[in-house]
């Protein structure tokens, strides 16, 4: 053969696997059957008098696809006294500082950051499921989740995240 068919094929295959490959890398599901197009939240203030549900000091939702997530956070979440006063939750936990990591850049929380809805993909997931617990891991975040007593989940901070519909 020619040196310049044999070249051409060569060059014509690479590419052709390395055009594949990306395809099954792209395509492949990394988060179980039963979390994909799912969405939860955390507790939002404005529907009950407890508040201590969420220690994230903000409202935060998490929708799942088949290799990707989503994170929203919105709206700081204040503590009602029984003076009718509202005042912001502090929260120094290390799940509340990885989720203001992930949407804002810093760990610290500034509610003026959250006045607007604040949207990050975090791209590709690797989703671990257990039996009681699954695991969250991107490159922006990771988080665990583990079952709570009446069927929702639960961050080990202790706030509750509520299954919700998705977009």
């Amino acid at each position: 053969m020619n040196k310049k068919i044999v070249g051409v094929l060569a060059t014509v295959i690479i590419i052709g696997s390395a055009l594949a490959g990306w395809l099954v890398y792209r395509n492949q599901q990394t988060v179980p059957n039963g979390l994909i197009n799912q969405g939860y939240q955390t507790f939002d203030a404005r529907q009950s008098d407890n508040t201590m549900v969420n220690h994230l000091d903000i409202s935060v939702a998490l929708f799942l696809s088949k290799n990707s997530a989503t994170i929203n956070g919105f709206q700081p979440v204040g503590k009602k006294s029984y003076l009718g006063n509202s005042k912001l939750i502090n929260s120094n936990t290390p799940t509340a500082k990885s989720i203001y990591k992930a949407l804002t850049g810093h760990s610290t929380f500034n509610p003026k950051d959250y006045l607007k809805l604040v949207n990050v993909d975090l791209g590709r997931v690797y989703v671990i499921q257990h039996e009681s617990s699954w695991t969250l891991k991107s490159k922006k975040l990771t988080l665990t989740f583990h079952k709570t007593t009446d069927g929702n989940w639960a961050t080990p901070d202790g706030t509750l995240w509520f299954p919700v519909k998705t977009k």
